[in-house]
Formats: C-alpha cells, structure tokens, sequence
C-alpha cells in the first residue's frame, strides 16, 4: 500500500531511507523484459529482491506471466497477482495449511517439491480439502542447493504423479553456477546457453517419461535478457534485475546507471581526513552474502568513496580516494553490495524521480520470512 509523500524533496528525507529511482525501474524492467520475450519466453519475477507490491504489479503490466516469491509470507502479500509460484521448500503442517488457505484465494497456484516428504505432505493436505496443487519437479542442475539428482529425475516425478491432489506442471532449477561465477557480457551470455542446454535435456528426459513439461523454469539476474530462442527455457525467474545493485555491477550484469536502489545516508562525523561515518551501519545496509563486491556501500555521488567497514548503527567510509570532499550533515546516496537482504531492512521505499519523492511505496513482504 502506498501512500502520499509528506516530504516532496530527497534532500528532505531522515536518514537511513530506502530509495528507488523510478526513471531506472522502470527502464530495467522494460529492458529485460523486451530481451526475453524476444528470446520467446516467459518472466516470472523473483519478488523476494523488492518485496513490494507496486514493484510486483509493474512487473505485471510490463507482461510477467506471475510472480516468484520465496515463501508462504512473500506470496500471502502478493496475493492479489492471480499466478504466483514459491519456489522454497515447503514443509510442515503449519506451511500446508496456510498453502491451502492461499491456493483458496489465488488462480494460479504452483510450488516446487524436491522430497517425496515435502511432496507427499502437500498431497495429503489438498486431497483432503478436495482441491489439486500444480507442482513443479526441482532438480539440481549443478548448484549443490536442492533438488534431485537429474537421473533420479523421472523416477522421483514417476511417484509425485501417483500422489493425489498434485498435478506435475513442469520443472525448475537454480542454476547459479551459470551465473554468478560468470563476469562480463560474453561469459554470462555463455551461461544463459548452457543452463538452458542442461536444464532443457532434463525436461526433455522427463517429457519423454510422460510428464507435463509445460513450463521449464530456470533463470537469474546476472543472465538475464541473455537467452536467445530455442534455449531449452520456457521462463526465467529473474529478480534483482529491476533494482540492481552493486554485486550485479561487479558482475557485469549492469552498469552503475542502471542500479536503481539506493540507502539515503547522511554524515554524521569526520573523525579524521581519511575517514567519514555515515548513520547507516549494519541495519541500514546489508552484510555481504559473498565475495563478489569488495565492500559494503559506494557512493554514487562521490566517485571513489567507500563503506569499507559497518556497525549496528555506524557506515565506516573510506575517503582517501574520493574526487570530492564530504562534509558533516551531507546526505548521500550509498550503493549496497546485495539489493534484496538491504531492502528488507525498511518498512518503507521512496520512489523517486529527478529528486523529487513521487510516492512512498510499503515494503510489504519485508519480514515475512515464515
């Protein structure tokens, strides 16, 4: 839900803020979304970078099939998007009655199951309310998270299609070793080719076993708009493309322009001509996931600066190398290493354009991580 903006100017905002610039948003999502639909395939964004619903609803006006989300809480948000897919584990009694009780309120409902546990406990829960769960098989392609082992393939979709109250719909992998160890254009467009290759030679195994292979879901950010015709894909599950952030730069997925999230900081201290500390630490920006980004924040505005360091509530920046000199009280725009784990540390995202606060858009799914 959104709301009217009381501060119309950035220069106005109390730091630590989330931004996003709309001009970038919405430049990202209609370039990526062009590429893959040129490329004949669906996009069903992974809402899990932005967790906001006017973001997720973008999407859907540029023409995504549905949306992504990564658990329960994510799509519970979301469900006003009739086409929702979770691609997370689900298991428990508790998540299948609430995956029950959103299959009752959302069209087109599909999870992945990579168990006989997992799948048999869906089964029990929407054949005894009377109702069939469109499932996708997961299968590891090579990333080493989950999945079953390509040849155990058909035989693991053999016994979820004897399981009442599923109906097999497809498949999906997360095939990231195609894409974040990749860098530069060249590299990452071989990826997007050879994880089409593999993951379409495993549907084809189990199409030729008799299963629905109607959609064959793979995809992230970094191949993104990188798939050509024929690719053995029939969606991508691509999500931080529409915000970006400085982990998709390193990796040559996008350009610092087209990053469209930032965490509005301000200075709060210039303990010595080396050093600057901004009031956004450890809950202001996120802790790096990996080594792709050397850092935690660059500031856009100030070429050459940078968070080396973070506390709870202190932003460590190195200025030794900055073109310009930043002064106590400054408010300046900082670049996280990973979009989607800093976004869910605001309740809120100021969408702005040329400076000026258009809206103040709810991060809704910030937090449902059950």
């Amino acid at each position: 839900m959104s709301h009217s903006p009381t501060t119309h100017t950035v220069g106005a905002i109390d730091t630590p803020a989330l931004l996003v610039d709309l001009d970038v948003l919405e430049d990202n999502i209609g370039r990526v979304h062009l590429a893959t639909f040129e490329a004949g395939l669906d996009i069903r964004p992974h809402i899990k970078s932005h967790k906001t619903p006017e973001i997720a609803q973008m999407q859907m006006r540029a023409g995504a099939s549905g949306v992504t989300c990564a658990k329960i809480g994510e799509a519970e948000v979301m469900a006003s998007i009739e086409d929702i897919f979770i691609a997370h584990c689900l298991v428990g009694e508790t998540k299948m009655r609430r995956l029950v009780a959103l299959a009752k309120r959302t069209p087109k409902l599909s999870i992945a199951v990579e168990s006989l546990e997992a799948a048999r406990q869906a089964s029990e829960a929407f054949a005894g309310a009377g109702m069939t769960l469109a499932v996708m098989v997961e299968v590891d392609a090579g990333a080493g998270r989950t999945g079953v082992a390509p040849e155990e393939a058909v035989e693991f979709a053999n016994r979820v299609a004897e399981m009442p109250g599923l109906r097999i719909v497809g498949m999906m992998s997360y095939a990231s070793h195609f894409a974040y160890s990749m860098r530069g254009k060249d590299e990452l467009a071989a990826g997007a080719a050879e994880e089409g290759r593999v993951i379409g030679e495993i549907a084809a195994m189990l199409a030729d076993a008799g299963h629905d292979m109607s959609r064959i879901s793979g995809g992230s950010t970094p191949t993104a708009g990188r798939y050509l015709t024929g690719c053995g894909l029939t969606e991508i599950r691509a999500g931080t493309y529409a915000i970006n952030d400085r982990n998709q730069v390193d990796i040559g997925s996008c350009t610092m322009a087209q990053v469209a999230a930032s965490v509005l900081a301000t200075v709060v201290a210039r303990p010595t001509a080396e050093r600057a500390i901004i009031d956004a630490g450890t809950k202001g920006l996120d802790q790096q996931v990996g080594s792709t980004s050397a850092g935690y924040g660059w500031l856009p505005d100030v070429p050459g600066a940078l968070v080396r360091k973070i506390n709870d509530e202190h932003g460590f920046v190195d200025v030794t190398e900055a073109r310009r000199e930043i002064t106590i009280g400054e408010k300046v725009r900082v670049i996280p290493p990973r979009a989607p784990t800093c976004v869910n540390l605001y309740d809120w995202m100021y969408a702005v354009r040329g400076g000026v606060v258009q809206d103040v858009w709810r991060v809704a799914a910030r937090g449902r991580n059950t």
